[in-house]
């Protein structure tokens, strides 16, 4: 991860016209806001459609951002509005519940390839559990879940992404905690039964 003063020269450059500098930020970025965008969908086709739409907004809308220092969480609230905007279609053409539709088992991208092939099942099928409680979590709750727990953020920064106080955010990130836990329990209990059934 670039430095702070970095974020800022690339964002200045950037902002005078350097393309280059441009790709930097694309390049420091864009990985993270895939796997959130991921996350919240389940679905890898969307997630990355998404991150390409995230980034063309930010390259058209870079000029008007006057805190270089802004720029994670600005390119954090340019996909989640995308993500919003996406379920509103969605409810509008369906009539289905938020992130009900376009899942997918695909792995997000952070999966290491040559590992011991069992526990490459195991996190597979454990992240595929995950991804089923996210997706069961309403979207105010997952989102913030999501930049928690799977990105590791700051409450403070979470709260600037989302635009809701700090005491809401915790109080969210608290409730998605409990209910993610629940429902991973049941799912290891479930897996720790069959072993013992089987032996």
């Amino acid at each position: 991860m670039k430095s702070d003063s970095d974020i800022r020269k690339l964002v200045q450059d950037a902002q005078a016209g350097n393309s280059e500098a441009f790709e930097g930020i694309y390049g420091t970025f864009a990985t993270r806001i895939y796997n959130f965008l991921y996350r919240l969908l389940g679905s890898r086709e969307e997630a990355e459609d998404l991150t390409q739409q995230t980034f063309l907004i930010a390259l058209k809308q870079l000029k008007t951002l006057r805190d270089p220092g802004q720029l994670e969480s600005w390119v954090y609230r340019i996909a989640r509005n995308e993500v919003y905007q996406k379920f509103r279609r969605r409810k509008l053409d369906s009539g289905e519940e938020d992130g009900a539709a376009g899942k997918d088992s695909a792995e997000p991208r952070e999966n290491r390839l040559h590992a011991n092939p069992e526990k490459v099942l195991l996190n597979v099928e454990l992240g595929q559990k995950l991804q089923a409680v996210l997706d069961g979590l309403p979207i105010k709750l997952r989102e913030v879940f999501i930049l928690a727990v799977v990105q590791e953020m700051s409450y403070r920064d979470i709260s600037a992404i989302v635009g809701r106080s700090l005491l809401s955010v915790k109080t969210d990130i608290y409730r998605a905690r409990l209910t993610a836990r629940a429902e991973l329990g049941k799912y290891l209990n479930l897996e720790q039964g069959a072993g013992i059934d089987s032996q």
